[in-house]
């Protein structure tokens, strides 16, 4: 059963998006923050992270770069899940180190299906 880590400040997101994954039968953990994230990090080895990108303090460009710096956190893929439209200058700078990126709103069916697509990736 996989798990997935959920990064995400705005906790009814975040239990949506647990729901969502654990009735698709992976065991999905949330973290409500970068900072929070980095911790969880040094005791578990989650086989995804979904990271939300408009947090405080630490945003999730800090939070990725932080994750894929880390030797012990690297090859975990991360899929960026936000509100926020991204720009040409942020797609060339970072998408080298996330899977995916996805807007809000997120249909269960897209979450579930970009879940499972990167979960299969070599």
């Amino acid at each position: 059963m996989p798990t997935i880590l959920i990064v995400d400040d705005d906790p009814d997101i975040a239990d949506v998006f647990r729901i969502f994954l654990a009735d698709e039968g992976h065991t999905a953990l949330t973290a409500s923050g970068g900072i929070q994230c980095l911790k969880m990090l040094q005791g578990i080895s989650p086989d995804l992270i979904l990271l939300d990108l408009i947090m405080h303090p630490m945003d999730g460009w800090t939070t990725l770069k932080a994750i894929k710096d880390n030797p012990d956190t690297k090859e975990i893929p991360v899929i960026m899940i936000t509100g926020k439209p991204q720009f040409e200058e942020e797609r060339q700078l970072y998408s080298p180190l996330y899977y995916e990126y996805l807007t809000k709103p997120i249909r269960r069916t897209e979450l579930c299906a970009a879940v499972n697509t990167a979960l299969s990736a070599p």
